[in-house]
């Protein structure tokens, strides 16, 4: 009950991301409804809020040049030298038990390790430190008892003969004007420094703004009183939840029983029960946010909705609209209309200028609104 649970609490706690899961919607929800005859939105035109306070050191900045010139590193393969904890290198190594006998996995010949790792038994990887690269080192060692690899080879001696083959040797480069005209349109340290600085703030303004407006939402959502449901959204919320579970169960591999009692933790009737108050927290936060936009008189245009796809493509990893749909199967325009992306962008419009307005921005704005970009 209590897994269960948790996962609906956290679900609950995202704002776009979990009303994305409810499924395909009209191309205008609930406007059908008198949502003031549903709920009662708090005066959130007096709540308090905070504005982001930036403070990036020295340090903060070292660090992160320092992250990318790791990032930066070259790797080769070296086939001399010794090997000490900690490197990454290639083995060959061939196994015997006492009686002269091996079995699968007992000998390779080309194994990649990293010592000091601990995915070999205990001796094997300790046994290799200070190995001379091209030289056949003898381990002496007994499989742990009990050894889950391999029930039959459980507290058994057994002799490795192991060569190092190569080890990969890392080369950070130095942090100089070479690497700053290489890797950026700068041409010197200082510039680039600076631009780190710079990229830091907004990064961490960014992040700061993110959690005060989303904690904003929460307060909004929490002070919200509902008088009513509209069952057909509920029904429908129940429904497509329903969805998503079943297939969680049949991708698990379980049967629907089973995987309610061993995942979720609870019965038929407490999964019910527990449905029935997420598609209501989930109807409620629709109501919220398609109430405020009426309050406000906001709505999406296509240009914004477009720009909006056009952002979020370039900055995930797909090169385009075709690697998207090979990915996820469906194109760009069809998994935004299927998550609900422009009740998303909405929700973010709806944020903004109430954000806005707490701190003074709308009313210092030249024609008197405001509707910031994050």
């Amino acid at each position: 009950m209590k897994k269960f649970i948790s996962t609906l609490v956290i679900l609950t706690m995202c704002t776009g991301a979990c009303l994305a899961l409810a499924g395909c919607g009209n191309s205008k929800p609930y406007s059908k409804y008198d949502l003031s005859e549903y709920i009662t939105l708090p005066d959130y035109n007096s709540f308090e809020t905070s504005q982001p306070e930036v403070t990036i050191t020295d340090d903060d900045i070292e660090k992160e040049i320092q992250s990318r010139l790791e990032a930066a590193a070259t790797t080769e393969k070296v086939t001399e030298g010794t090997v000490a904890e900690g490197d990454a290198v290639t083995i060959k190594f061939e196994g015997a038990l006492a009686d002269g006998t091996s079995v699968d996995g007992m000998s390779s010949d080309s194994y990649d390790l990293t010592l000091g790792s601990g995915s070999m038994i205990d001796g094997f990887e300790e046994g290799l430190y200070g190995a001379a690269i091209g030289e056949e080192v003898t381990l002496n060692l007994t499989f742990p008892d009990p050894y889950t690899a391999n029930e039959e080879l459980s507290g058994k001696d057994v002799t490795f003969k192991v060569t190092v083959l190569s080890k990969n040797v890392s080369t950070t480069p130095e942090f100089n004007e070479d690497f700053v005209k290489e890797n950026s349109d700068y041409e010197t340290v200082e510039e680039y420094r600076a631009a780190v600085a710079k990229e830091l703030e907004q990064s961490e303004y960014d992040e700061q703004l993110y959690e005060i407006k989303s904690e904003l939402y929460s307060q909004i959502v929490s002070e919200t009183e509902v008088a009513k449901y509209p069952e057909k959204e509920v029904k429908e919320q129940v429904k497509e939840l329903n969805k998503s579970y079943e297939q969680l169960a049949e991708n698990s591999g379980k049967e629907w029983e089973e995987y309610m009692e061993d995942t979720l933790g609870v019965d038929q009737e407490e999964y019910d029960e527990q449905i029935d108050l997420y598609a209501k927290e989930l109807v409620k936060q629709e109501m919220i946010i398609y109430a405020i936009a009426e309050k406000e008189d906001l709505s999406v245009t296509d240009e914004e909705y477009d720009q909006y796809l056009e952002n979020m493509l370039a900055s995930s990893n797909f090169e385009d609209e075709k690697a998207f749909k090979e990915y996820t199967g469906m194109s760009l325009k069809k998994y935004a209309e299927t998550y609900k992306l422009d009740r998303d962008l909405l929700l973010t419009k709806e944020l903004d200028k109430i954000y806005d307005r707490l701190t003074g921005v709308e009313e210092s704005s030249d024609d008197g609104s405001s509707e910031s970009e994050e």
